[in-house]
């Protein structure tokens, strides 16, 4: 749930912002954040007062949340998003919170499933026919698992990251983000992100799954970092789907439990220096050095 809600909710998000032209110059913007504000806390929040977290608590709040997503791509296809009005900041909000709270309330896996990555893949390709699409497929996977109707692999013990874990899912932000940016509203970013979820679902299988586990931690933030150069628009499916393959792995070597705040928010950190560096490659250098294959 942790990886559906990244790619999906959060990753998708950042998308539509982009594309609508964000800005804070009402309070009434700041509501959108409100997730985001979630994503850094709720771990704390979780410890310290589990009873918002029950069984009853979680089911409604995944309701709610699939509920609002609904909505939300309702709204965004018969009239778009202007980030000044309030219903569909409170829509997307609502969706956001109500998604995650069943991701705090629910057991972690202990990495995504091949059904996870799938499922992923899938509702990202559905981006194609509308941005606001992979939000929908987050809030679903929300209300399935509020009421225990998507497996998950529950966490057996803790386990200590990677040493660069932290780098390389910043990276990951980094990179992912580029094709969004780069086709802008056309959709072709959509095939990028099935790439990926089936890249990552295709290394969760054996025999290929026990020999790339061989492979150094160093590897990970270096490949990733290398596809963030080397992206090239017309190879968006190998490009994909070899990131996603580098993905797995990095799951798979995150902390257990999963550390949300952290490596969630080096992986938004990533996504929005990302778009930062894509605004800005009329920089004389810039565009060779970050955006090697465009």
């Amino acid at each position: 749930m942790i990886a559906i809600w990244i790619f999906l909710y959060l990753e998708g998000l950042c998308r539509l912002l982009a594309m609508n032209g964000f800005t804070i110059r009402r309070a009434v913007t700041c509501i959108i954040l409100l997730p985001i504000l979630a994503l850094l806390v709720g771990g704390p929040v979780r410890r310290r007062l589990p009873a918002l977290f029950g069984a009853n608590v979680v089911r409604i709040a995944g309701t709610l949340g699939f509920a609002a997503l609904l909505l939300l791509a309702r709204h965004l296809h018969l009239a778009g998003w202007d980030v000044r009005d309030a219903w569909p900041n409170f829509l997307v909000a609502t969706g956001g919170l109500g998604s995650f709270w069943v991701l705090l309330g629910s057991a972690e896996e202990a990495s995504p499933t091949v059904g996870h990555w799938l499922w992923i893949a899938f509702w990202l390709l559905t981006g194609f026919l509308d941005p606001a699409l992979p939000l929908v497929g987050a809030g679903l996977a929300g209300f399935l698992t509020a009421w225990g109707l998507l497996p998950r692999q529950p966490v057996t013990g803790a386990r200590p990251a990677m040493r660069q874990i932290a780098l390389t899912f910043f990276l990951l932000g980094l990179t992912f983000s580029k094709a969004g940016w780069d086709f802008g509203p056309r959709p072709d970013w959509a095939f990028a992100g099935a790439a990926l979820g089936l890249g990552a679902a295709l290394a969760q299988l054996s025999p290929l799954q026990s020999r790339l586990a061989r492979l150094p931690d160093g590897v990970l933030p270096l490949g990733i970092g290398l596809l963030a150069i080397a992206y090239a628009p017309g190879l968006l499916l190998p490009w994909g789907a070899l990131l996603g393959i580098l993905v797995s792995l990095a799951w798979a070597r995150a902390p257990r439990p999963f550390a949300i705040a952290r490596l969630g928010g080096a992986l938004l950190l990533g996504m929005v220096c990302s778009f930062a560096l894509h605004s800005n490659l009329w920089l004389p250098g810039l565009r060779h050095l970050l955006w090697l294959g465009n």
